[in-house]
């Protein structure tokens, strides 16, 4: 299970989305006011010296963002399936590819209510990885079943 390559990436994908979850994504500043947000799955938040005070939530951003995991790690225990492991995968490429059309709406959205200048922070550049990483564990995957469908004809 875990020496094959497939199961590496999908780790991978599981600690890197545990990342993207914990540690916001988008930092806002209105320097007007001189205040600052983040954005993270907690939602959209006001930092200040005292603590930080709820501005905003971003519950399907959240979902999103916790399904990939869950997915990525209940697809490695899928070795003995790889037709479901294929489709979990795709599940979770279109899971990712959602979450970055949602933060871009949410961004769009809370720059504009709140006045504020946005700017990304390096996590936004974990969902990307896991992409590459899902298209690649697909492609491993799918070499696998070739193999063994391979090695049933010769029987």
């Amino acid at each position: 299970m875990i020496q094959r390559i497939q199961s590496l990436y999908l780790l991978v994908i599981v600690i890197l989305s545990g990342f993207t979850l914990l540690l916001p994504v988008v930092d806002f500043v209105n320097a007007a006011e001189g205040l600052h947000y983040l954005l993270g799955f907690k939602g959209i938040y006001l930092v200040q010296e005292t603590g930080s005070i709820f501005e905003s939530s971003t519950w399907a951003l959240s979902a999103i963002a916790t399904l990939v995991p869950i997915i990525s790690f209940i697809s490695i225990f899928l070795y003995k399936n790889r037709i479901n492991q294929i489709r979990l995968s795709v599940i979770n490429m279109f899971l990712m590819i959602g979450y970055y059309i949602l933060l871009l709406i949410f961004v769009w959205f809370a720059s504009v209510r709140l006045n504020a200048d946005w700017s990304l922070r390096f996590v936004i550049a974990f969902p990307l990885i896991n992409l590459i990483l899902n298209y690649l564990a697909m492609g491993a995957i799918g070499k696998d079943e070739k193999l063994v469908k391979s090695l049933n004809r010769i029987r």
